[in-house]
């Protein structure tokens, strides 16, 4: 990137080594850690082709990269790094209240501005981490005390999606099911089609004969789960539903996810149907345990 026309944008450069790095003051105060109350004046990027990359302060730090050849003429870098700013703001904000209406605490670092939470589940802790645009992704694990690599490529996921705390349980401790979790207690009964029901929960069928003439309202929520054989390997089925007629599907087993998707209601072909397309086996090798 030639260095007059980033000076133009009133940044100060400096080059050495194979880098090209610039420097933008601030003005007037618009740009404040709502934590520290701590106003930020100096922004720090990379310059990597026609991109600005982030490199501080912390709370700035991985932000959308600012494409110079899409920057609008006459635009000012100083707004679009507060507005960048705001953004992030917004998200922390909106995701942090998401967290708190499933009963999640959320956790924001007063420096990095990075919205975490933790999960547990029997002796498994698992930590999510929001980046600047508000997706989550798994970013820390450990079994029983003892860190786990979980890399840094973790599929990111829609927080929105998941309107039960058990919901979001179910499907992030998936990637995680061959450690840990010990399996589930054994079933109480069984219903007149030989299905295990383990106490406590209530088959679907139940529900239709008692509630079979009344309906779901668009934004209740709704969580199905479902245990199935595969070839002498257990599988565990769950949906949860998003709004309306659309849900979110996942299937695990002993080395994790196997599938995970959205669906819509009317496509779905049942859950053994689906099973059998995730794992590639004839639809008779999938048995229905529980």
């Amino acid at each position: 990137m030639d260095r007059a026309f980033l000076e133009e944008l009133g940044l100060t450069v400096a080059e050495g080594g194979g880098t090209t790095e610039a420097t933008l003051s601030l003005k007037g105060g618009k740009a404040v850690n709502p934590l520290t109350k701590a106003v930020i004046d100096e922004v720090l990027f990379s310059v990597t082709g026609d991109r600005l990359v982030y490199l501080g302060p912390p709370a700035l730090v991985g932000g959308q990269p600012i494409s110079l050849a899409y920057l609008p003429k006459g635009a000012k870098l100083e707004n679009t790094v507060v507005q960048t700013f705001k953004d992030h703001l917004f998200q922390l904000e909106r995701r942090s209240k998401e967290l708190s209406s499933i009963g999640v605490p959320p956790s924001v670092d007063e420096e990095t501005l990075t919205l975490s939470a933790e999960l547990e589940r029997d002796g498994l802790k698992v930590q999510i981490s929001a980046n600047r645009a508000g997706q989550f992704r798994v970013s820390k694990a450990w079994d029983h005390g003892g860190e786990l690599n979980v890399g840094t490529e973790t599929a990111p996921f829609e927080l929105s999606e998941f309107r039960e705390k058990g919901a979001l349980l179910d499907f992030v401790f998936s990637i995680f099911s061959d450690v840990g979790a010990p399996p589930p207690p054994p079933p109480q009964k069984s219903t007149e089609s030989g299905l295990r029901i383990a106490a406590g929960t209530i088959p679907f069928v139940e529900l239709l004969t008692v509630f079979g003439e009344a309906s779901l309202p668009t934004r209740s929520p709704m969580e199905m789960v479902c245990e199935l054989k595969v070839r002498g390997e257990i599988l565990r089925f769950a949906a949860a539903r998003v709004q309306g007629r659309t849900f979110r599907g996942l299937l695990a087993g002993p080395k994790g996810k196997i599938w995970a998707d959205r669906f819509e209601l009317d496509d779905f072909p049942g859950v053994r149907e689906q099973v059998a397309k995730a794992t590639g086996v004839p639809i008779d090798e999938v048995e229905v345990i529980f």
